[in-house]
Parts: structure tokens; C-alpha cells; sequence
């Protein structure tokens, strides 16, 4: 699951970050959807700011203290600096601009939040401690509203909602505690059993939607790989060589694909069965983790054939990875049962260049090494030449063989060949 363009950046400060943490552990991206749940909208943070301010104005109006003039002008203050903020967010996180600026406003949006929750609390407290008939209903309805609407609407940030509903919950209950009004005292009891059970409600929603994005990452996760090798598949490369390729600024560091085909495998196939040809693919895939770096993107694309993307400084060194991926392969592979047996590789090498209009394009070309790399007699690498932006493509494709893309010239020389197609 990638990081969406619409989540915030992480939280710096320790008790920001420790708010909008999930009490389950969870990978990061999906914590990074959790926290996007705190900027889903505005219009849940207006509509609450015109209630709050509201009856702050009736508070005042009614009963024209110094603490509801503070209050007052508390809400009014923290109300557009918390608007402020989500506005900020919200446009730090289009598409072009630079994250890096905008990271501090996570915090300050966590920090005005509970603020502003809290000036509410307070606020409601007071109306309730005034006993006035008019105010103590209305401090009722919103107190009940707004802890309500906050269960349901964070469920990505069960700490940070309890904490905002205890900012509200506990100035209302001691406001009504000190009215002196009797038959505020079942109020005063009520309220912390209504803070349980919306807190209840807001941990199975969190619990809900955890399992949610669990699922979902999952299912992208086996939409994008391989079943058998756990490699990325054909679709999640394509990916992966298309931001390579898109990237801006990459100058002459051009990224370099390796398609990979095993020699033998076939034999294999037929020899042992396509169960030990299937734990081949696993051996080899494995192998081929340890012999390229972390930053090396590394897919099955299919059958016995394999592709390996290498960016910036990793690029120019595509010989060097594709000698070693010969070596490495040209190994030994235990099987087990007392199963041992030897395949080779073949690797066909394409920079980047001028020519190449989308990632399909650098593949084929890719691809025609690797056919050459198999002519040659197998178990080596050849690398294209760069391609012409002038160059013919038409003529080009012909003159191979009629390959229309990766994987075409193999069609011809595998000769009805049986692979285990990717998963």
C-alpha cells in the first residue's frame, strides 16, 4: 500500500505521535491511512466551530461574566487557528508540493485539537455550573453531540478521540457537580458511563477499520506479487519502471532493466516434476535477494523468467549485477530428497535512453539482449545498444524476429516449452 498523496506526514513530537498511534500494531502505511483520518473534511470542523461558537455568543448573552467573556474569546481564537491549520494541511498535501515543510502542522493540528475540545469542556462546564435554564439543555445536547460525533468520526486515532472526549466529558461533569442543583447529581453519574460506552464504540470502529486496511492491503499485495516466489509480478514492475523512468531530475543517472530467463529449467520440469520446478523458482528467487542490493527492484514475470530494475548510481553498474546474477545462479540447488541439480541464466541489459518512450519499450529492448545472450550460448549477458529517438521501431522489431514485446522471442525458442506461469 503506497503512501497517498492525501495522508499527513508523521507526527514529531513524542506525545503527538504516541496520540495518533494505533494501540494495535500496525505496518506504517496503513498507520499513515489511520492518521489521514484526521483530515478527511472541513466541513465536520465548521459545522462544530458554528455550534461551539454559538452557544459561547448565548453563554455570553445569558450570563455575562468574565469567564464566559474568556470563553469567548477562547473559542473564537482556537476556532480559526485549529480551521487554519486543517486548511494548511489540506494544501501541503497536493500533489507537487514539498512534504518536508508541512510535517510541523501535524502537530500543531493535534495540539489545536485538543485544545479546542478542551475550551469546549470548559465552556459547557460553566453553562452547566450557572444552572440557567436556557443554557444547561443546549450544554446537554452538544456536550452528548459532539462526543458522539467524535467517536464516529476519528475511528483512526482512539487515543487522541479519548483524550478530546475527556476534555469535554470532565469540565461538563464538574460544572455540574458544582451548580448545586440536585438533580444535577444523576448527570454527574451518567456522564462517565456515557464516555465508556462511545469509547467502547470508537475502539471496535478503530478494531473495524484496521481490519479494513488490513484486508485491502493484502489483497493489493496479492494483486501485485507472486503467489509462488513472493517477487513482485509483471504489473507491480511495470509500476515500479514507469516512476523510475518518470522520475524528475534523474539526469544521466537512467535506470537499467535486466530480463532474466533460466537455462535448464525445462529439464528440470521434466525430470523431477513441476513441484520441484516450482521449488527451483523459490531457490532461485531467494538467491537472487542476496546477490542484488535493497534498492534493486527485483520481479518474476512469469514462468522461469525474471526482471531486475536497477536506479540511480546502481545503473551504471549493470554489468557488474548481471555477472554476478550468472555467477550466483550458475550455483547448485538443493531441492531436497537428496535433490541437487543445475540450471543457468541468461540476462539481456537495457539503459534508459532518449528512444525509449515508456518502460515497455526499454523491456523489449530488454528483451532482444536476453535472445541474443541465448544465441550466444547461454549462461551470460548481453547488453542493447541505446536506442534512437529517429530509429525505426517498426524495422527494428522485424529485424528480431517479429518480437513484439518481453517475453515474444522466447515464445520461438522455447518451442512448446511448459512454465509455471506467476501467481
Amino acid at each position: 500500500m503506497a503512501f497517498a498523496p492525501t495522508d499527513p506526514p508523521s507526527p514529531t513530537w513524542r506525545l503527538t505521535a504516541w496520540l495518533t498511534a494505533s494501540p494495535e500494531a500496525v505496518p506504517a502505511d496503513v498507520l499513515a491511512v489511520l492518521r489521514g483520518r484526521l483530515v478527511v473534511g472541513t466541513l465536520p470542523l465548521v459545522v462544530a466551530a458554528l455550534i461551539g461558537t454559538s452557544l459561547a455568543s448565548l453563554a455570553v448573552l445569558r450570563v455575562p461574566t468574565p469567564a464566559m467573556l474568556a470563553w469567548f474569546c477562547a473559542d473564537l481564537g482556537l476556532t480559526a487557528a485549529r480551521l487554519a491549520t486543517m486548511l494548511l494541511m489540506q494544501r501541503g498535501l497536493r500533489p507537487g508540493r514539498r512534504r518536508g515543510a508541512w510535517t510541523r502542522l501535524t502537530d500543531a493540528y493535534v495540539l489545536s485539537s485538543l485544545l479546542w475540545c478542551t475550551q469546549i469542556g470548559c465552556g459547557v462546564g460553566l453553562c452547566m455550573a450557572a444552572a440557567d435554564a436556557v443554557l444547561t439543555p443546549f450544554a446537554c445536547l452538544i456536550t452528548t453531540g459532539l462526543v458522539g460525533g467524535l467517536a464516529a468520526r476519528n475511528p483512526g486515532a482512539p487515543r487522541m478521540t479519548l483524550v478530546q472526549m475527556l476534555g469535554v466529558v470532565a469540565p461538563f461533569t464538574a460544572g455540574a457537580a458544582c451548580s448545586g442543583q440536585p438533580w444535577f447529581w444523576p448527570i454527574c453519574a451518567m456522564a462517565p458511563l456515557y464516555l465508556v460506552a462511545v469509547g467502547t464504540v470508537n475502539r471496535r470502529l478503530h478494531a473495524d477499520y484496521v481490519a479494513m486496511l488490513s484486508a485491502k492491503r493484502a489483497l493489493k499485495h496479492q494483486a501485485l506479487h507472486c503467489g509462488l516466489t513472493g517477487l513482485p509480478n509483471r504489473t507491480c514492475f511495470g509500476e515500479a519502471l514507469a516512476a523510475a523512468l518518470g522520475e524528475p531530475g534523474r539526469g544521466a543517472l537512467a535506470p537499467a532493466v535486466l530480463c532474466l530467463d533460466l537455462d535448464g529449467f525445462k529439464d528440470v520440469n521434466d525430470t523431477h516434476g513441476h513441484a520441484a520446478g516450482d521449488v527451483l523458482l523459490r531457490r532461485v528467487a531467494d538467491r537472487l535477494r542476496r546477490t542484488i542490493a535493497d534498492a534493486d527492484t527485483l520481479a518474476r514475470l512469469g514462468g522461469d523468467e525474471f526482471a531486475v530494475l536497477l536506479t540511480g548510481e546502481r545503473a551504471a553498474a549493470a554489468e557488474a549485477v548481471a555477472a554476478a546474477i550468472v555467477a550466483a545462479v550458475g550455483q547448485p540447488f538443493e531441492l531436497g530428497r537428496a535433490t541437487r541439480v543445475r540450471v543457468g541464466v541468461s540476462v539481456g541489459i537495457a539503459a534508459a535512453s532518449p528512444g525509449d518512450p515508456d518502460g515497455q519499450t526499454l523491456l523489449v529492448r530488454a528483451d532482444r539482449a536476453l535472445y541474443a545472450a541465448k544465441r550466444q550460448g547461454r549462461g551470460t549477458y548481453r547488453r542493447a545498444p541505446a536506442e534512437s529517438p529517429d530509429a525505426p521501431r517498426a524495422a527494428n522489431v522485424v529485424a528480431m524476429g517479429g518480437h513484439a514485446g518481453p517475453g515474444a522471442g522466447r515464445d520461438q525458442r522455447q518451442n512448446g516449452r511448459t512454465s509455471i506461469s506467476a501467481s
